[in-house]
């Protein structure tokens, strides 16, 4: 194969995505910047502001909720169907690229109703069904939403190569 990747490879770079996911989508914004992509500017920028907010937020939402814990998942979910609902908008408006905010409905939609599964698995039926989804499937969504505001870098590069190459 001309390209392998080995296990402890492939983990390293998903913990360090995971645990770096702010910065990722800062670093992304950037390069949109730079290349004067409007659309994928967009969605890095409401990515980057996200997980910013959530970053900030999160010792905040845990201290406020440390008793009940039920707060923390309705905040959350709310914020995820707010990002799903924002970048739908801006995609019937043509201000984010279609395709990505597509992708990014399907990869985020498990995220609210893990939220709420989880409130509902720990408080009305106090089981752990969901604790091994939580572990799971939250960072995996994460971890994607941010490899996915690089997706338009991939088409970037991709039409400069067309380029060159035609330009031979």
């Amino acid at each position: 194969m001309f390209f392998e990747v080995s296990k402890d490879v492939l983990n390293a770079f998903l913990i360090i995505v995971r645990n770096h996911a702010n910065i990722l989508t800062f670093i992304a914004l950037g390069i949109f910047i730079f290349l004067k992509d409007r659309l994928a500017i967009r969605f890095a920028a409401v990515c980057a502001a996200f997980y910013s907010i959530g970053f900030f937020s999160y010792p905040l939402v845990i201290s406020l909720d440390k008793e009940i814990l039920i707060y923390r998942y309705i905040y959350w979910a709310a914020n995820d169907v707010l990002f799903m609902a924002i970048i739908a908008y801006w995609a019937l408006k043509d201000k984010v690229y279609l395709w990505q905010s597509i992708i990014a409905q399907l990869i985020v939609l498990p995220a609210p109703l893990l939220q709420l599964f989880r409130l509902v698995d720990r408080h009305l039926l106090d089981l752990t069904y969901s604790t091994y989804l939580y572990k799971t499937i939250l960072p995996l969504v994460n971890i994607i939403v941010v490899l996915l505001c690089f997706a338009p870098l991939l088409s970037s590069l991709k039409r400069a190569s067309k380029t060159k190459i035609s330009l031979s």
